[in-house]
């Protein structure tokens, strides 16, 4: 694909060689001809220019001048990253083409276009929409509905009456509808509360390798749409999740808690119970929320507090070994 076909993509200004011919994507460590790369800043292209004589790149339209041979200007090279990659790689992991017949399929009903891998069991009364891809080693309940265009990827389990939508990636692994963890203590014994609802997953959401998502106790667990959930997340039974959230790796949501709209929670978050994080807030790293999180608010450590507060407490503690010369000094002069 010629660059300048790509700078119409992405819709982006092209200097240099107008027919250099682009024939992959690479990072600048293993750059060769035909190669693209991509510069976000100018330190990182100054880190690389003696590299880049002899091949294409795509940089911030705020960079006066590139030493690449072919080179386009755009607004947000990240943006234009996204859609290069999508035209030269619209299918990164590949699936099977139809349904295999190593596979246990109740009374259900399929859209057009369904592929279903091999060992893949699914329940009665299940729905799954036109061009769903199922892949290998899969578990699918009774009366689950699945929106099209989602993909199941291999070991994921999906159990009775939860309701997936459209465009839904569920990677390897993952476990939704899983029994939530409810417990009532008599005489000295924990007698378990029974978990008959449901998980509700929205259109465009994104549920990480090895992640598990509760159905509640009553009603539902909800995700809203376009939340994106990285890897070994655990969401607990009727936990309530807001639209186009990021939450990474590791994190904990315990029982009823809820989450807002565009709120980031950073890996190994630890959330209580029953706790709102307010839209847009922001959770750092390793930090345990114990209290409820205001909209926009800004909080870390353990427990979590807003920001300014943690770092003049950091602040101080930091001064302690200093304060504690400075009070025996006090203590000798008696």
């Amino acid at each position: 694909m010629k660059i300048k076909e790509i700078a119409e993509l992405i819709n982006g200004e092209i200097f240099g060689d107008f027919e250099y011919e682009v024939e992959r994507v690479s990072e600048i460590s293993d750059a060769e001809d035909g190669a693209l790369i991509f510069f976000f800043d100018e330190k990182n292209l100054q880190e690389g220019d003696d590299r880049i004589k002899g091949i294409a790149a795509v940089v911030p339209e705020g960079i006066e001048e590139c030493p690449a041979r072919s080179y386009i200007k755009v607004n947000d090279p990240r943006l234009a990253m996204i859609k290069i990659l999508n035209h030269f790689y619209p299918n990164p992991v590949s699936s099977f083409s139809g349904v295999s017949k190593n596979t246990h399929i109740g009374d259900v009903d399929f859209g057009s276009d369904v592929t279903i891998g091999d060992f893949t069991v699914i329940g009665d009364g299940t729905i799954i929409g036109d061009r769903v891809e199922i892949f290998p080693f899969t578990y699918i309940g009774h009366n689950v509905e699945i929106g099209e265009g989602s993909r199941i990827y291999p070991h994921s389990v999906i159990l009775d009456k939860t309701i997936i939508g459209k465009n839904v990636i569920v990677e390897a692994g993952a476990i939704i509808g899983s029994s939530g963890f409810g417990y009532h203590r008599v005489e000295g014994r924990y007698i378990p509360i029974p978990q008959v609802g449901r998980v509700i997953i929205e259109d465009e959401v994104e549920i990480g390798a090895c992640s598990m998502v509760d159905r509640s106790t009553i009603g539902a667990t909800v995700i809203r749409k376009g939340t994106k959930i990285d890897n070994n997340v655990h969401i607990a039974h009727n936990v309530q999740i807001g639209a186009n959230a990021i939450i990474m790796a590791q994190v904990g949501i315990a029982g009823s808690s809820t989450v807002g709209d565009n709120v980031v929670i950073a890996g190994q978050v630890g959330i209580s119970d029953h706790v709102h994080i307010g839209n847009g807030s922001h959770v750092a790293a390793k930090s345990g929320v114990m209290r409820d999180v205001k909209d926009g608010e800004v909080v870390f450590g353990y427990p979590a507090d807003n920001r300014t507060s943690m770092m003049r407490n950091e602040a101080y503690f930091r001064r302690l070994p200093e304060l504690f010369k400075r009070v025996k000094a006090l203590e000798n002069l008696r």
